[in-house]
């Protein structure tokens, strides 16, 4: 037990908090100024945007230039970059912050991921074998992704919603 008895109180999240927390070390004296916290964090807001949108545009490439022997390799590479991008989400989600913006910026900015990421899964049943692991692999992840993509969108209609009529 630490002399300050921090111990002794419960941590704020949970376990999945103090373990984000330890991977990020963010009881790091770094992040003991004010200034210096806030420029970190808009640069990993930037450097996460970034990997985000590269991972995407490498898979989509590597679908459409290589072919079926690639598909194995991309759908890996966004299986990590999107394990990422869950854990930062519900990092933020354990700790009261809710990705929602009612006014509908944060949709018209992602308009062009979204066009991306079709052309990854157009591109993935372009080239995914007619039978076998990677044909009912391919389908999934396809019939995966358009079931994702219909519930965030009703899921930002419902926040919308909610918005107006709180301040209606």
């Amino acid at each position: 037990m630490s002399a300050s008895g921090d111990d002794v109180l419960p941590r704020r999240g949970g376990w999945f908090v103090a373990a984000a927390e330890a991977v990020g070390d963010l009881n790091h004296p770094f992040y003991d100024e004010e200034r210096r916290r806030d420029v970190w964090n808009e640069a990993s807001a930037v450097g996460l945007q970034l990997m985000l949108w590269l991972a995407l545009a490498t898979a989509t490439g590597m679908v459409w230039l290589g072919g079926a022997a690639a598909l194995p390799y991309a759908s890996t590479l966004l299986g990590v970059v999107g394990v990422a991008a869950a854990v930062t989400l519900a990092y933020a989600h354990r700790l009261g912050v809710r990705i929602e913006d009612p006014a509908g910026l944060l949709r018209l900015r992602l308009v062009p991921y979204v066009a991306l990421l079709i052309a990854f899964l157009v591109g993935v049943l372009r080239v995914a074998p007619s039978h076998g692991f990677f044909a009912g692999f391919a389908q999934g992840m396809v019939g995966g992704s358009a079931v994702a993509l219909l519930w965030m969108l009703v899921s930002g209609v419902r926040a919308r919603r909610r918005q107006r009529s709180r301040t209606v």
